[in-house]
């Protein structure tokens, strides 16, 4: 039996999950029937980057990547990478939150404002960081990646930890938050990047250079198909690595640019008011 080809797994050997599924449908429609309530229209770019974030949750739970899992740590880690990385990503890309202030009735947009700001703390950086760090580190534990492995509840519940510390990871960079004063600058974005890049990187690099197994669940179903586990994991780890490091990095810089041009324009805007503002009241410039 040989090694399946990991870049394409997420083509086939699916098995279908109803929960997932069903998630994914009424979170679609609930977001289709939400688009079609803003007046004048809700950009069908964010609609279609919310639509490929349930995509790629739905490919990572029930594709080739979930079915060789426990057999392939690189195909777990890839699978990793979809739930932390991608899949949140694009979800934020379609701005969720602002749709249901935008799609709420008048009447109830002022609550829902209120309730982001009380809300604050569990979006603020340093907490999603720490969310981030905390999943991230006690997953890849070998511990717990073994109770994973054998116990299909706490592998559910793993892959939704990842998908709210993902989010929770990218809420800053992507402004999830809607209010203008809660974002972050852009070269504070740069610097959250950086430092939200250092439990990919470091466990990464670790699984990359260690002489042996990690974790020995995975030699068995390596040697049945002719492959090293210490090279499988070696894959997986250049995987964490560089790949992950890659989609982060390349991120950042987007939204730090991004940032720093809206910035730019805004002091453009008040430069413009301020050497209007003479004009307009009738008074002289100095």
């Amino acid at each position: 039996m040989s090694a399946p080809d990991l870049w394409t797994l997420g083509g086939h050997d699916w098995q279908t999950a109803p929960a997932p599924d069903l998630a994914a449908a009424l979170s679609i429609l609930i977001y289709v029937l939400g688009a079609r309530r803003v007046r004048g229209g809700w950009p069908i770019a964010r609609t279609a980057s919310f639509a490929a974030g349930l995509a790629v949750m739905l490919i990572a739970v029930q594709s080739g990547y979930d079915t060789y899992d426990d057999q392939l740590l690189s195909a777990h880690m890839l699978q990793h990478l979809l739930l932390l990385e991608l899949a949140p990503l694009l979800l934020l890309g379609g701005r969720p939150v602002m749709l249901a202030l935008r799609a709420a009735p008048a009447r109830r947009r002022a609550g829902l404002s209120r309730a982001l700001t009380r809300l604050g703390w569990v979006t603020h950086p340093l907490t999603c960081l720490a969310v981030f760090f905390v999943v991230v580190g006690v997953a890849h534990l070998p511990t717990f990646y073994d109770a994973t492995l054998n116990h299909p509840l706490v592998h559910d519940g793993e892959h939704a930890a990842f998908l709210v510390a993902g989010l929770l990871m990218w809420w800053p960079v992507l402004d999830g938050d809607p209010a203008r004063r809660r974002r972050l600058g852009g070269l504070v974005r740069l610097s959250y990047v950086m430092v939200a890049m250092l439990p990919m990187t470091l466990i990464g690099a670790y699984l990359n250079r260690a002489p042996t197994v990690v974790y020995p669940a995975y030699i068995a179903p390596d040697r049945v198909r002719g492959i090293s586990a210490v090279s499988d994991q070696q894959h997986a780890g250049a995987i964490m690595w560089v790949i992950g490091s890659m989609v982060m990095i390349a991120v950042g810089i987007w939204q730090t640019m991004a940032a720093l041009i809206a910035e730019e324009r805004r002091h453009q805007r008040a430069e413009r008011h301020l050497d209007a503002l003479p004009e307009r009241t009738g008074g002289t410039p100095t």
